[in-house]
């Protein structure tokens, strides 16, 4: 449920990569092999596993080039790879060893990286003021700061704009298709959470996480808590797994030992969330979830035909 897949310098929100198991299969046996339902996560078939981000990030990070060229800027292609590299110390980091290390990436990850992270940051630097502000409207739109990475990370993709949002609508074949794609992944999750087999799976989670010594009704909660605390230290965070403020602005003095004593925090409840959630949800939501996709998958196969394939 929670616990994502590290592929830039963010960790991408998505389901886990569970086998398909359960469920009414009758139907689907009798099908020709040609015609048989995908296997896995729904996720996986629409390419937003790690391989298929990672290649639709690459994409769109090489049509921001040509979009921003087009109205006179240069734009340098980000690495994913070396943008992990700059911010986590390694460009290749399994799950657990972030947890480990990281937690959420929350707290833990402000500070890190820079120019290396992001080599457009010189760039825009050398800019002018005025420049500058053309720069992120042709990059940006409306909302400075609005990534790619950060609409995957949190589904949201109505904040893009400018050579961003274009580039990320043409990988995945539009605006109006995303948008109703991510409104029926939200309605397929709350139908899984609904099912009681799941309510009572997240309740033994929080008995699991209160004998750890943390005291959450949801997962959810631990973000969103973490999150408030840490804006309470450094100020309003530009977005998931930020590494400083906003694009622009530039960092408040804030208590060092503060953070520090949330980032220590941060990393001890997402292994103890770890833990509870692969012990109570996991085994769980391997068994419900399939059952929801296979539905989910009869009946919505004319939008998922309309999402471009990631190759």
């Amino acid at each position: 449920m929670r616990f994502p897949t590290v592929i830039t310098i963010v960790v991408l929100t998505a389901a886990l990569g569970l086998a398909a198991c359960g469920g009414d299969d009758s139907a689907s046996s009798e099908q020709p092999a040609s015609k048989k339902q995908p296997s896995g996560p729904v996720e996986d078939q629409l390419g937003f596993d790690t391989a298929g981000i990672m290649a639709r990030q690459s994409r769109v990070e090489a049509d921001i080039r040509e979009c921003m060229k087009a109205q006179g800027f240069e734009y340098v292609p980000v690495d994913p790879f070396a943008q992990r590299a700059a911010v986590t110390g390694a460009s290749r980091l399994s799950d657990e060893d972030f947890l480990n290390q990281f937690g959420y990436g929350i707290s833990t990850l402000w500070g890190r990286g820079g120019v290396q992270a992001d080599p457009n940051q010189r760039l825009r630097a050398s800019l002018s003021a005025a420049d500058r502000r053309a720069y992120d409207r042709a990059l940006w739109g409306e909302n400075a700061g609005s990534t790619f990475q950060a609409a995957v990370d949190s589904g949201d993709f109505a904040k893009l704009g400018g050579c961003t949002r274009k580039a990320t609508e043409a990988v995945f074949g539009g605006a109006q298709v995303l948008t109703q794609l991510q409104g029926k992944l939200d309605q397929l999750d709350e139908r899984i959470l609904e099912d009681q087999r799941m309510v009572h799976a997240v309740e033994r989670w929080t008995a699991c996480m209160a004998k750890a010594g943390y005291r959450y009704e949801d997962p959810d909660e631990i973000d969103s808590d973490l999150t408030k605390r840490m804006e309470k230290i450094v100020g309003p965070l530009p977005g998931p797994l930020a590494t400083g403020p906003a694009s622009g602005q530039k960092p408040q003095p804030y208590d060092r030992s503060a953070l520090a004593a949330l980032q220590r925090e941060e990393v001890a409840v997402a292994r103890a969330d770890y833990a509870c959630e692969r012990k109570e949800i996991t085994p769980v939501e391997s068994v419900v979830r399939p059952q929801y996709e296979a539905q989910f998958r009869q009946r919505n196969q004319a939008l998922i035909s309309q999402v471009k394939p990631v190759r």
